[in-house]
């Protein structure tokens, strides 16, 4: 069961993601363009639900599709990850 501080801490990531919805993932199967969709729980793991975006300037796009499907499901740590890596960029 999640604490209270924990509860606010996933409502701000909530917050975060739907004011900042599009992330660039590098997966296995190339480079794609990513619509944040909802956060879940998973083996009492919290989730981070992202939609494949079919973006024709992400020439992976029909690849990731085909390979992984359209949802494509992070951790925080991977999450917060991505975006310190996009922070360098």
């Amino acid at each position: 069961m999640l604490t209270t501080n924990n509860q606010s801490s996933i409502d701000y990531l909530y917050k975060v993601c739907r004011e900042h919805p599009l992330l660039v993932i590098s997966t296995p199967h190339g480079v794609g363009k990513y619509h944040f969709n909802c956060i879940g729980y998973k083996n009492s793991q919290v989730l981070l639900e992202f939609t494949l975006i079919i973006d024709y300037n992400f020439k992976d796009s029909d690849v990731i599709s085909t390979e992984l499907g359209n949802k494509y499901y992070l951790t925080i740590n991977q999450f917060l990850l991505a975006y310190k890596n996009l922070a360098f960029a």
